[in-house]
Order: structure tokens, then C-alpha cells, then sequence
């Protein structure tokens, strides 16, 4: 499997926040633009903090798949007493941090590693060098939005 690095994208906010609501909002979101989202680990530190780490992948086709690394830090949460509709609520507030890592993974499968297709393998890349250029650019536009997606959510 090849790693081509696309970049990585960052997201902070701090106010008024439900966590669940947002965890479960960048999930949906997500697996609704066809990613597979796999939880790596879940750690909760100094009380109300926590620290969330994700892999997403996106399979393109046989050969290319896209993977974004996740990792979502809530800070500082603490509850709070707010007003909706007149009527008293409670909610949190803190900070949220969210780091986007994309990476395209060009034979993710390892099917062109050994024997004859490890010889083609270079061949088939040059020949299909606008095609992957093509769904990088894709990717890192779908990242892009995937950011500004989140941003509108938070406020």
C-alpha cells in the first residue's frame, strides 16, 4: 500500500457545546458521504475531558481508497443553565478540537505486491497519473467541505 498525504485540516470552537450531539453529527455526516468510521480509542482525563480518535475510509474503487484520521479533543466541558423557548436548559460549555489528517491510499488491498503486478504496478500509476491527481484534488475538496460543514454545526 502507498500513503499519498493530502494535508490536514483543523477545526476549534468554544462556547456553548453538546458534545454527544456533535460526536454523533461528524459521525452521520460522515458515514452519509460513504465512509466507514472505525472508534481506535476513546480516553477520558482530568474529568470533563476527553480525547477521541477515529479512522475513516472511503474505498474509490479496487485499487484507490480514501482515509481520514480523526482525532477530536473536548476540553474544559462544564455545565451550565441556559434559556430556550423561555424555558431554563441545561447545557455545556467548553472547547472542541478537531484534527483532520487525509491521506489517498493508492493498492490498499496489496494486490499489486507481488509477482507480475508488482512489475506493472509503476506502468499503471504513470499511465493513470491525471485519474489519481484528479480524485486527490476530489478529496481534498470533499475534506474541505467535510470542515466547512462542521464549522456551520458549531456556530
Amino acid at each position: 500500500m502507498e500513503v499519498l498525504p493530502i494535508g490536514t485540516k483543523q477545526i476549534q470552537y468554544q462556547g456553548v457545546l453538546d458534545d454527544q450531539k456533535f460526536y454523533n453529527f461528524f459521525k452521520d455526516t460522515l458515514e452519509g458521504l460513504g465512509y466507514s468510521v472505525v472508534e481506535n480509542s476513546y480516553v477520558q482525563f482530568g474529568g470533563n475531558n476527553f480525547n477521541i480518535k477515529w479512522t475513516a475510509r472511503k474505498v474509490v474503487d479496487d485499487y484507490m481508497a480514501y482515509r481520514l484520521t480523526i482525532i477530536i479533543d473536548y476540553l474544559g466541558l462544564t455545565d451550565a443553565n441556559a434559556v430556550s423557548d423561555g424555558k431554563p436548559v441545561k447545557v455545556k460549555t467548553g472547547t472542541v478540537n478537531v484534527k483532520m489528517v487525509a491521506d489517498v491510499l493508492l493498492d490498499y488491498m496489496n494486490k499489486w505486491t507481488v509477482g507480475v503486478s508488482k512489475l506493472v504496478r509503476p506502468v499503471y500509476d504513470k499511465m493513470n497519473q491525471d485519474l489519481i491527481t484528479q480524485r486527490k484534488n476530489s478529496f481534498e475538496a470533499e475534506v474541505q467541505d467535510i470542515k466547512s460543514t462542521l464549522q456551520s454545526h458549531l456556530g
